[in-house]
């Protein structure tokens, strides 16, 4: 049995998270949101101890996958559940990675929007996201 590993990214705006998402490849039927947070389960369908607001279930991770989840937490940041096992397949550190650099550019984006400014985006050969924000005052 796989358990789980706790993780911290900082996560606070939950559309920016889903988005994210949806860009490094789920579909969005995929992501379960839930007001109080449900259980997870294990490759094997075992109920787990860790509780997840957004949840990705393991069908839809990979072959021998455990739920994926994100717990909000009291300060409204999300708590990351993402077994050891899928942290070495589907959710690996690049994975992790790109999901921050998503997450961070839909955050900003949204921000930005809101406050009447154009958002433009270009994916460096790297593989890093530049944006560009026009429409300050």
């Amino acid at each position: 049995m796989s358990h789980y590993v706790e993780c911290k990214p900082g996560f606070k705006d939950q559309q920016a998270l889903i988005d994210a998402l949806v860009a490094v490849g789920f579909d969005r039927s995929q992501i379960e949101t839930h007001e109080e947070a449900l259980a997870l389960y294990g490759y094997q369908g075992d109920t787990r101890p860790q509780r997840a607001h957004i949840i990705i279930r393991r069908q839809h991770v990979g072959q021998a996958a455990n739920d994926v989840g994100w717990e909000r937490l009291s300060d409204g940041t999300y708590r990351a559940w993402i077994s050891e096992y899928d942290s070495r397949h589907r959710f690996n550190p690049e994975t992790q990675n790109r999901i921050k650099q998503e997450y961070a550019y839909h955050a900003v984006a949204r921000q930005q929007r809101t406050l009447g400014r154009t958002v433009q985006r270009r994916e460096l050969e790297n593989g890093e996201i530049e944006v560009v924000i026009g429409g300050y005052r």
